[in-house]
């Protein structure tokens, strides 16, 4: 059993639900901080986290220990917070939340084998996992937090063990980037579909990228891969993802008007993948943003249909 322990920075943590496992510590937290905010974070033990608020406008960081890169790094949305090394943030602030999973040095050694989470000059790779199982696990794990079932204990230790060895997949995986081979994207055609994605309603195909960049499917999603570690269509889901959460929380869209927005043929089948993505429906996403606004009001979407 892990004891919760919070980080010691300029905001309150709070567990606003949390499961204790035998091996893990599965938990919801929540903090309020100034805007901007910059603070350090230690986690005694091992720690994955996915952040649950809306994208924010800037948010870096750089662990602080000897052979890790010593540049502020953008944080994604998912992170790894090795035992015992200090994370220092630099961001927007406000409002966020997030669920992380904590699990000690000793169960991730005995579960996967390895004495060491991460090697420091990997670390870099840590600050922005892309990995849609580790991603839908955290999610699954948030729901179950927030929402108990029968033997969610149970569940939580399952879930828990099972992300422990993506989290060693995934460092395995991982290169310093001194080692980084070419053959990924020049930089203006990764600019061009950061550009491309992020401005176009619906979900852009890998024949709209190929064509707008001129590259074959099959070479684009090999480099796009390389470049960023992710593939294409789990970055396209990422922004549509950003964007609904910027959505819900900034605007008083009906939320079919979201899922028309975002390429959904209905509402229910929005709702169903924003639910997958981070555990909780688009609409319990928006009363935790914005706890006064009302459920649903007209659009203009909705009065010229």
């Amino acid at each position: 059993m892990i004891a919760a322990q919070q980080a010691t920075q300029s905001s309150t943590i709070h567990v606003d639900a949390a499961i204790v496992a035998p091996n893990c510590t599965i938990q919801i937290v929540s903090a309020i901080h100034p805007t901007p905010v910059e603070y350090t974070h230690c986690e005694p033990h091992h720690a994955i986290a996915m952040q649950r608020q809306r994208k924010q406008a800037f948010s870096t960081g750089r662990y602080l220990i000897e052979g890790a890169e010593k540049r502020f790094e953008d944080i994604g949305r998912v992170l790894v917070l090795p035992a015992n090394v200090p994370l220092e943030v630099r961001a927007e602030g406000g409002p966020t939340q997030a669920v992380r999973c904590i699990f000690n040095q000793d169960a991730y050694a005995r579960i996967t084998g390895l004495d060491e989470l991460v090697h420091p000059n990997e670390m870099v790779g840590c600050l922005d996992v892309k990995s849609p199982r580790i991603t839908d696990t955290l999610a699954r794990l948030a729901g179950e937090a927030e929402a108990p079932g029968f033997a969610s204990r149970v569940l939580a230790e399952a879930l828990g063990t099972s992300l422990m060895v993506e989290i060693a997949r995934y460092v395995n995986d991982l290169q310093p980037r001194s080692t980084i081979q070419r053959g990924g994207l020049a930089r203006r055609t990764h600019r061009q579909i950061i550009e491309y994605v992020e401005t176009q309603n619906g979900t852009p195909s890998l024949s709209d990228l190929a064509k707008l960049t001129g590259l074959s499917r099959r070479h684009l999603s090999r480099a796009f891969k390389q470049t960023t570690g992710q593939t294409i269509y789990d970055y396209v889901e990422q922004v549509r993802f950003n964007r609904a959460a910027n959505m819900l929380a900034d605007t008083d869209l009906l939320i079919k008007d979201i899922a028309f927005k975002l390429g959904f043929t209905c509402s229910s089948s929005f709702s169903v993948a924003f639910r997958r993505a981070c555990g909780e429906t688009p609409k319990s996403f928006r009363k935790r943003m914005r706890p006064g606004a009302p459920d649903e009001i007209a659009s203009p979407l909705s009065l010229a249909a």
